[in-house]
């Protein structure tokens, strides 16, 4: 019985084998690669190989071929071939293809964070920049031998010489390394607005042909002829290589990481990073970064951004980048970077169209920092706000200065100043500043973020290097408001305290709707700690949430309803007046609860304070003066001004008895009226 059904198996898996498809089968019975299927069947050996050989395809489908500008032919088809057929959880770092010369391929696998079903679910998996996109379809050769196919969503490009007679040309230029592609741009297509002739010249001037024939996997940037302008020596053509790791655009998922460049030594430090920027268009746009931490007296510290124009040119030893420009180089000026720097066209078009005298300011000026926004800040503006700004010169030009500093500002000098109590700077756009936060003290990569106008953005690119200053990107545009008076609360963590408080019985409910309009004197997590001290138990009831009338009656105070109030409006509505023997400017403030004066005061007076620009401004209630730190917060429904003090004094939460909220005294003034009644009732 044990015989017979052995040889019922035996016979089923023979059976298996015979009936099993072979690889050009398997790939006719897939929809998604009929261009693939064509290119095979036009070429008799490719066709006969695949149904015989052992070979692994990892084949590009229909939707990748459609957008394919190269040309389609066997030989394309040949470098996504192996003869190992790995399933693609198993495959090794790097792999020889079928093409002439074995040129390889390198594989990426990244984490999905998807659980795993049939066994590689849980891997991104790339092919160089290719992402397979199904993948462990088995089948058997004609002579019995594995096969697989697995499916990927881009074309991966041979480097090889095209519309060029093998026989005539040497055979290390089929697999070339990066000297050789530099050496030979031309075999490979690298001419026009793609010639490296330049930046090979200079390879060859300084006799550092070696960096390129590196073995092993690495990255190679290679700025194009019409990027370089300037003296490249042999530290910066180092600070272009990245060794022992192979950077395929899509496989750098995390643009913070850093790799050490080869200019790397004890006085010299670089960093190489790449960065996926979505263009106006939705494109993908990838740029190389190179950020030098340590420098010499060559090579100055700071970012250099180069896009990559040509990437992902796969060779012997690693893959090549082109990129517009080099790295490491320090720009002209201020004005360069934007002009060159595509992901920041839509704000350098701002300032071309609209302030023509802040063009020349960034040209002939000696010190400037620009805290630019990137074409993904615009997104997030409000179009129509934005368009009735354009429409008034003075206020685009307030809105584009507000992003410029005069004097070079770079994230060393911030993290320096953070201990500094509301660091802030002036900006070019008269009587605003901007203000910073460090939120990470990392020295490698700080996260910075700068508020101007109520609007917080985050440093995504920092320290980008001019003669006459630095450009750092934000993910913002400053000065045009999107949040209401609500979220600014809730987002800004110097304000916290006070956003906790408001929380009480839904006060703060009403400071979302947008159809409202609200001014808000909002005190500083540090003005509410000195409360705490110096009233402490005061501060206990307000914040032990069962005081919510007090609470409202203290915000109350510091706010003004149905109203917008800028800096500037609060000072139109002051006139001269003398306040302890000081001549100052004064208006009395009508504010939800009560009344506050507003006070504004010219540091060093020479007479006439009406004929000068006050520099300190205060809120004043019953003697409590409480100085604006940060004013014009704007927002959707109003306008925040930051304040040093909480306007406040012990007697606001006195209450009768122990720790009682005071609305509680009629209902105990009725108890006790009715415990007398009912007791004289009892006596009658």
């Amino acid at each position: 019985m044990t015989r017979k059904l052995l040889l019922a198996v035996g016979l089923l898996l023979y059976a298996s084998l015979v009936e099993s498809a072979d690889l050009l089968e398997l790939i006719a019975s897939k929809p998604a690669l009929s261009q693939v299927k064509k290119i095979i069947e036009a070429d008799d050996v490719l066709t006969s190989l695949l149904k015989s050989k052992s070979y692994m395809a990892f084949l590009p489908n229909d939707k990748a071929l459609n957008t394919y500008q190269g040309v389609k032919d066997s030989i394309l088809i040949s470098y996504h071939l192996s003869n190992l057929p790995y399933l693609v959880q198993d495959m090794p770092d790097e792999l020889n293809t079928d093409l002439a010369g074995n040129p390889r391929v390198y594989i990426s696998k990244l984490p999905s964070g998807r659980p795993s079903t049939t066994g590689w679910e849980h891997l991104h998996v790339y092919i160089n920049d290719a992402k397979v996109i199904d993948a462990n379809h088995e089948a058997i050769s004609s002579r019995g031998m594995k096969q697989m196919l697995h499916i990927v969503d881009r074309v991966i490009t041979p480097t090889v010489p095209r519309g060029i007679d093998f026989s005539q040309i040497d055979s290390i230029y089929l697999n070339p390394d990066a000297q050789k592609l530099i050496e030979k741009p031309r075999y490979y297509g690298l001419e026009g607005s793609l010639s490296i002739s330049e930046f090979e010249g200079r390879v060859n001037a300084l006799n550092l042909h070696d960096v390129y024939n590196i073995s092993g996997k690495n990255t190679f940037f290679i700025p194009v002829d019409a990027g370089i302008n300037t003296i490249i020596d042999k530290q910066v053509i180092h600070g272009h290589v990245v060794p022992g790791k192979v950077l395929f655009t899509r496989t750098v998922q995390d643009s913070k990481e850093e790799f050490e460049s080869l200019a790397f030594t004890d006085n010299l430090k670089v960093f190489i990073s790449m960065e996926n920027v979505s263009s106006f268009n939705n494109e993908d746009q990838y740029y190389a970064k190179s950020k030098t931490i340590a420098s010499d007296v060559a090579h100055m510290k700071g970012t250099a951004l180069a896009r990559i124009v040509k990437g992902n040119i796969p060779i012997k030893n690693g893959v090549a980048h082109l990129i517009d420009r080099p790295l490491m180089l320090v720009a002209t000026n201020v004005l360069a970077i934007l002009q060159k720097t595509a992901q920041l066209s839509m704000f350098y078009d701002l300032i071309r169209n609209h302030d023509s005298g802040l063009i020349n300011v960034m040209t002939v000026a000696k010190s400037l920092t620009i805290f630019a926004p990137s074409n993904e800040a615009f997104k997030k503006v409000n179009n129509r706000q934005l368009e009735q700004i354009q429409l008034n010169t003075e206020n685009i030009s307030r809105l584009l200065r507000l992003h410029v500093v005069e004097r070079i500002l770079t994230t060393d000098e911030l993290m320096d100043r953070n201990r500094e109590p509301n660091l802030q700077v002036p900006t070019l756009s008269k009587g605003q500043s901007l203000y910073f936060a460090i939120n990470s003290m990392d020295p490698k990569s700080p996260v910075v973020t700068v508020e101007g106008a109520g609007v917080t953005g985050t440093l995504t690119t920092a320290n980008v290097i001019a003669r006459n200053g630095a450009v750092h990107i934000v993910d913002r545009l400053l000065g045009i408001p999107s949040q209401t008076v609500y979220e600014k609360l809730a987002t800004d963590p110097i304000l916290s305290a006070t956003f906790n408080l408001s929380q009480q019985e839904g006060w703060n409910e009403k400071l979302k709707n947008r159809d409202e309009q609200f001014t808000l004197f909002v005190p500083t997590n540090d003005a509410w700690a000195e409360i705490r001290r110096t009233m402490p138990s005061a501060y206990k009831k307000l914040f032990m949430g069962s005081f919510a009338y007090h609470v409202r009656n203290i915000l109350e105070r510091h706010m003004i309803a149905n109203s917008v109030f800028t800096l500037e409006e609060l000072l139109s509505l002051t006139t001269n007046a003398t306040v302890s023997g000081k001549n100052i400017l004064q208006g009395r403030l009508n504010m939800t609860r009560g009344k506050v004066y507003f006070q504004a005061r010219v540091t060093q007076s020479f007479g006439d304070i009406l004929g000068q620009t006050p520099s300190e401004y205060y809120t004043d209630w019953n003697g409590v003066r409480a100085k604006v730190i940060r004013p014009d917060l704007k927002c959707v429904n109003g306008v925040v001004h930051v304040i040093d003090k909480v306007m406040m004094m012990n007697r606001d939460v006195t209450v009768s008895g122990s720790a009682v909220p005071a609305a509680s005294g009629l209902a105990s003034l009725v108890a006790t009226f009715f415990t007398v009644a009912f007791a004289r009732a009892l006596h009658h």
